[in-house]
């Protein structure tokens, strides 16, 4: 065995560059069958001098508050950037040009540090990264997993930290305030991790020449890495044959096509997320044409205060691949999140669902609550077990400062972006206004 199991490795391509095109696209027309509600300006916080910084912890894995800091740093930056001369001011047209970069970039901390890195953490593994000129990065661990829940969740943890930041930054997104408009390039490239990985995991077929299924599990293809470990562990080789690269995939096996095709339709569902198509016609019309700071994505309103919008996500876990349904629901107080999701384990379908009230406005304080329940579909080590999570998180700003804190409690069992087993979480976390 390899005293530094071999990496993960992860390339920003040209798809970036496509799904930049495509969002751009976005900006000549509504979404298919909505009436768009073109919101007013977000309500701007007090002038700032600089977009506030966020620096926080939290318990592994610490993919939330972790995607937090990411986004506070990639504000800095492409802040920076905006103040050389002014440009940003004088020529909003051109925020693209930096935002982008800056986001393919920060994506790579996400990615490999807080997710990767983060379930290898979790799970003690002791991970170390490096990290190329050329938009690439890797995660080595000094011991491979132990057992097949921890091979899973290891290479799924990149595009699972990418996910969660997403998602909590569409629910800004939605808010009277919005968010800082220079974050929706990260947003987008942070939704859309899961379904670019996934495209480029080839169908599983005999072969081990370059861009084979077995070539590319073993030159650090996340999902085909995912899917080589979840046969494995029904034909029960060790999880570290898989880790180490010297499993050989039984490309008789059907279950594996399946997985293949099933982790697709995961990708697409992931893809077609009118939530971020709504952020990035903001992103378009509001900050790069019209120079806004802020940026409240449109929905459709709903009576006279409410706007309505849909989401979709999914994610890849140790024993099913599961999708989200979001209907969202921005009030003048608070943005109201309620889900539906399935949970899919190739053998069985189950179900799961869930609620949470994101920055309840309460004076200077915004409380966010949220709960999920989920049962575990045969096929799994825990099949017909009810599961269950909860959190509260409470954030006090001044002018110039504030705090922000983070507590949950849940049964065991696979969620994005918590840890595998049952117990509490916590993050804490400072805010400043420079």
């Amino acid at each position: 065995m390899l005293d530094r199991t071999w990496v993960v490795v992860r390339r920003i391509s040209a798809a970036w560059i496509g799904a930049a095109v495509v969002a751009g696209a976005i900006t000549a027309s509504s979404p298919a069958g909505a009436q768009e509600v073109e919101p007013a300006a977000a309500e701007e916080p007090a002038r700032r001098d600089f977009p506030a910084l966020f620096v926080g912890y939290q318990t592994e894995p610490a993919m939330d508050y972790g995607g937090r800091v990411v986004a506070s740093a990639h504000d800095a930056v492409a802040g920076s950037f905006a103040r050389i001369g002014d440009i940003g001011a004088r020529h909003p047209g051109l925020a693209p040009v930096w935002e982008f970069p800056t986001a393919a970039a920060l994506l790579l901390v996400q990615h490999e540090v807080l997710g990767h890195g983060a379930r290898a953490r979790e799970f003690g593994l002791s991970p170390s990264y490096g990290f190329g000129l050329d938009f690439s990065g890797s995660t080595g661990t000094e011991r491979p997993p132990r057992d097949h829940t921890e091979l899973a969740l290891l290479p799924a943890g990149g595009a699972e930290a990418d996910g969660v930041m997403a998602h909590r930054l569409l629910l800004d997104a939605l808010g009277p305030d919005g968010i800082d408009g220079a974050q929706l390039p990260l947003v987008m490239m942070a939704k859309l991790d899961l379904t670019v990985y996934v495209a480029t995991a080839p169908r599983p077929r005999p072969g081990n020449d370059e861009g084979d299924f077995t070539h590319e599990y073993r030159n650090g293809n996340d999902v085909a890495i995912y899917l080589a470990g979840r046969q494995a562990a029904r034909l029960g080789a060790p999880a570290a044959t898989v880790w180490d690269g010297v499993y050989e995939p039984d490309f008789d096996e059907r279950r594996l096509d399946d997985d293949w095709k099933q982790a697709r339709d995961a990708a697409l569902w992931n893809l077609l997320d009118p939530s971020l198509g709504a952020a990035m016609v903001g992103y378009f019309r509001r900050h790069v044409l019209h120079g806004e700071a802020r940026v409240q994505a449109p929905a459709l309103r709903l009576g006279e205060s409410a706007r309505l919008s849909l989401g979709t996500r999914a994610a890849l876990g140790p024993e099913e691949i599961t999708r989200f349904l979001d209907l969202q629901a921005a009030l003048p107080w608070a943005v109201v999140d309620v889900y539906l999701r399935d949970l899919d384990s190739g053998v069985d379908r189950s179900w799961g669902y869930g609620a949470a009230v994101h920055a309840a406005r309460i004076g200077p304080v915004r409380i966010s609550l949220g709960g999920d329940a989920w049962e575990e579909p045969r096929g799994t080590a825990g099949a017909g077990e009810s599961r269950w999570n909860a959190v509260a998180e409470g954030e006090w700003r001044s002018e110039r400062w504030g705090i922000a804190l983070k507590v949950g409690s849940k049964s065991a069992g696979f969620f994005p972006g918590l840890p595998i087993d049952e117990g509490t979480y916590a993050g804490a976390g400072v805010i400043v206004d420079w």
